[in-house]
């Protein structure tokens, strides 16, 4: 790129959405490996060479409102290159606009609750930026050429007619973007994504030592097809259709042609690789909206890539939030549930099906009883039968003081000392708040201090606010 008087600032915000909220949405864990996959990418300082700090990358976002706000943020202070990338699923409206999906889209609002490419077109066509990127690997991708180069109203011609626009997509209009099956998507990214990788690390013999958009796109496109997958798009304009995307890994990087940086100057167009040497200074990216504890926790929650923890992870919010949005936390646990039952080892299945026990008693009681007797594992089932009845003895005391009583004689059954002590814990915290004497009997009755001293204190937490003096006790 050849530099103008003064700092030149540019940004790439690559944004990825593996985990949804909604049953409609599969997750694509093949979608978070294509988000670091063109990370890795773009940094490379032998290939893309962004610096790191331009590089802006959000997982999983949870509101498309925030997510919008943050890229049009950082689109505001861009006068160099804009890159915009997404990978996830793109879903088309009732009228047929193309929507980004996030973790928290509702598969019949599209429109409201994700992201409409219009919108994300508009501050593309609005930003500072000289040279502006936008690559797409979701379904139905093809729909954003036509949004970026649809007719305005008088109002914004001036808008509507801004050069520098290029963009990649991994479909046309009408189709559907291909992903590996999720068997094998731990390790896999997407497959356009995949090959744009691979393509660029391995260069295109026979071309320029520096590689453009538009030199990839008919050789990127000749790889998809002869694979037997759908086809990409491409549309560009002006400056953007030249600008040097990456250094061509298949040729001898020289130096630029003579004369080529003058009129690159004179244009005053950006050329070139966006390399180190040319020392910029970016301008500090903005502060990303605050968001609440809810959304941080979801963001950590959906990031977790081990099973057995993200199951847990996923029903803790749940029940945290299960009072205030109960629609959420239902779509949080059955996500959980999912995630848990997928895992194959038994041993490792149960006690994540426990913490899922343990988010439903907060929104669904019954619910959370069947789900406690499905549990094999007797360690397992006897906490999450004392869990479920805990919460099932609001509406129907009868039936838990059944329920309880099954899963101690459970508990007492467990051969393992440590197992029978831990399970006994769980009991005696459930049994509490219904039966504080018996409860405290049980959790005397543990053999191993550390147990006792956690089932004890679970009793006088129960009993604190009705009777200090036996909780002090």
């Amino acid at each position: 790129m050849t530099a103008e008087p003064g700092p030149v600032s540019s940004r790439a915000v690559l944004i990825g959405v593996s985990a949804y909220e909604y049953a409609e949405f599969p997750p694509i864990r093949a979608a978070r490996n294509s988000l670091q996959a063109m990370r890795s990418l773009l940094s490379d300082p032998a290939l893309c060479a962004w610096p790191p700090e331009w590089i802006t990358v959000i997982a999983n976002p949870i509101s498309a409102t925030e997510l919008a706000a943050a890229i049009a943020d950082l689109a505001e202070l861009t006068t160099g290159v804009l890159l915009v990338y997404y990978v996830g699923h793109g879903v088309l409206s009732s009228g047929g606009e193309l929507c980004l999906t996030v973790t928290s889209t509702r598969p019949d609002r599209p429109k409201i609750s994700g992201l409409p490419w219009d919108t994300v077109a508009e501050v593309l066509r609005g930003c500072p930026a000289s040279t502006r990127v936008a690559i797409l690997d979701c379904c139905f991708a093809g729909q954003a050429v036509e949004a970026l180069t649809r007719d305005s109203d008088a109002g914004l011609a001036d808008i509507a007619h801004v050069d520098g626009v290029y963009t990649l997509t991994a479909t046309t209009g009408n189709r559907a973007a291909h992903v590996a099956p999720p068997g094998q998507q731990d390790t896999a990214c997407t497959s356009f994504t995949g090959e744009l990788r691979d393509l660029i690390q391995q260069g295109i013999p026979g071309k320029a030592p520096r590689l453009t958009l538009t030199d990839i796109f008919p050789v990127l496109q000749q790889r998809l097809r002869g694979k037997g997958l759908p086809a990409p798009s491409q549309r560009g304009i002006d400056a953007a259709s030249r600008f040097q995307f990456t250094v061509n890994a298949a040729a001898d990087a020289g130096p630029p042609a003579a004369g080529e940086a003058g009129e690159a100057g004179e244009a005053g167009e950006h050329h070139g690789l966006l390399t180190l040497q040319q020392q910029p200074e970016p301008a500090t990216p903005p502060s990303q909206p605050q968001a609440g504890v809810v959304t941080d926790a979801l963001r950590a929650a959906h990031s977790i890539t081990d099973d057995s923890a993200k199951a847990p992870a996923l029903a803790a919010v749940a029940g945290a939030i299960a009072l205030t949005d109960p629609g959420r936390a239902r779509r949080l646990i059955d996500d959980a549930q999912r995630i848990a039952e997928s895992i194959l080892d038994p041993s490792v299945q149960a006690p994540a099906l426990v913490t899922v026990v343990d988010g439903l008693a907060a929104i669904d009681a019954p619910g959370a009883v069947r789900l406690a007797q499905s549990i094999p594992d007797s360690c397992s089932r006897a906490p999450a039968l004392a869990s479920a009845a805990a919460a099932l003895a609001t509406t129907n005391r009868r039936r838990a003081g059944v329920l309880m009583a099954e899963a101690e004689e459970l508990a007492q059954s467990i051969p393992g000392a440590a197992q029978k002590a831990s399970a006994l814990a769980a009991v005696a915290a459930g049994l509490a708040p219904t039966d504080a004497e018996r409860a405290q009997r049980l959790a005397q009755s543990i053999l191993s201090p550390d147990s006792r001293a956690l089932a004890l204190a679970a009793v006088a937490k129960s009993v604190a606010v009705t009777g200090p003096g036996h909780a002090a006790q």
